[in-house]
Order: structure tokens, then C-alpha cells, then sequence
């Protein structure tokens, strides 16, 4: 491995620069999404990280920063896939009490 070079897993955005990015996405959709941290423009990925644990019929795409090694996930859920979700939480509610 090289002196300096670093090797960076992805990370997601924290809070105050999702909420960067949810303002820029309000906007419209003709103006570019830009990294709230570096400023250069974000990269829409066809799927999301998070597919392996949401339910199934849930539909989404990652914002990716490629400088920062950063990703903003937006999730549209639907009626069923909330209604997993919500069955999921109170089945773990109940093995806890």
C-alpha cells in the first residue's frame, strides 16, 4: 500500500447535509444536486444500499459523492412496504416486553 493513500469505505451523509440536500432536491428538478460538503455535483446510482433490509416492493436510488465517498439514500415506500415495516417494529416491540 502506498504511503498517503487511503482507502475509505461509503459513509452516509450526517444530518445537517442531508437536510442541504433535501433543500437543493425542493428546488426543482432542473437544477443539479451538489455535494453540500465539497460542492461537486452528485451522482444519482440506480439502487440503494439499504435494498437488503427493507422490505421488497420498496423502490429507491442512492445520491453518491464520488470525492467525498458520502451517499444520501432517498426511499419511496409504499402502502404495503409501510405496512411491513410498521408489522416488523411492532414484532420486535413485542419480543422485547
Amino acid at each position: 500500500m502506498r504511503a498517503g493513500r487511503r482507502f475509505r469505505t461509503w459513509r452516509q451523509f450526517s444530518r445537517r447535509d442531508r437536510g442541504a440536500i433535501h433543500a437543493q432536491l425542493l428546488e426543482g428538478p432542473g437544477r443539479g444536486v451538489r455535494c453540500p460538503r465539497c460542492g461537486r455535483p452528485l451522482a444519482a446510482q440506480p439502487g440503494t444500499r439499504f435494498a437488503a433490509i427493507l422490505p421488497g416492493d420498496v423502490a429507491g436510488f442512492d445520491l453518491d459523492c464520488r470525492a467525498c465517498h458520502q451517499f444520501h439514500p432517498c426511499i419511496r415506500h409504499t402502502p404495503r412496504s409501510l405496512y411491513l415495516l410498521r408489522l416488523h417494529r411492532l414484532a420486535a416491540a413485542v419480543r422485547r416486553a
